[in-house]
């Protein structure tokens, strides 16, 4: 598990090969999705939900229809992959935490598409 000085060092780092930031909850799960998977199919990662592009922690509300969402982003990844998501006090904010594996069964897909990480953005 990450704590708020990993999550502190990342976001100051900025977003990366091995790191994804959201200010908030994508309305399309989607999304969320297809970054799992490409961290899946590459060197694994980390998706920090509460950040903004500009690396400003800024927290975020997630609440049960959000998250269900999240762990329905997670369960869409085939073969199956355990990605922990859960939150870290930041600055008295807080922040969502995906960390993502790389897997052991490549490729991984979401709906039958395969996404790959390259360097900052996933395809």
């Amino acid at each position: 598990m990450l704590t708020e000085i990993d999550i502190k060092s990342i976001a100051q780092s900025g977003e990366g090969y091995n790191a994804e930031f959201k200010v908030s909850v994508p309305t399309k799960a989607k999304e969320i999705a297809g970054e799992l998977c490409a961290f899946a199919n590459a060197a694994g990662g980390v998706l920090l939900i509460g950040i903004d592009d500009n690396n400003n922690i800024k927290g975020v509300d997630i609440d049960n229809r959000k998250r269900s969402a999240i762990q329905n982003a997670i369960s869409q990844l085939n073969p199956k992959l355990s990605c922990p998501f859960y939150f870290v006090e930041v600055d008295s904010k807080q922040i969502g935490v995906i960390e993502i594996p790389s897997g052991h069964q490549k490729p991984y897909t979401i709906s039958g598409a395969i996404y790959i990480r390259q360097g900052t953005n996933s395809q």
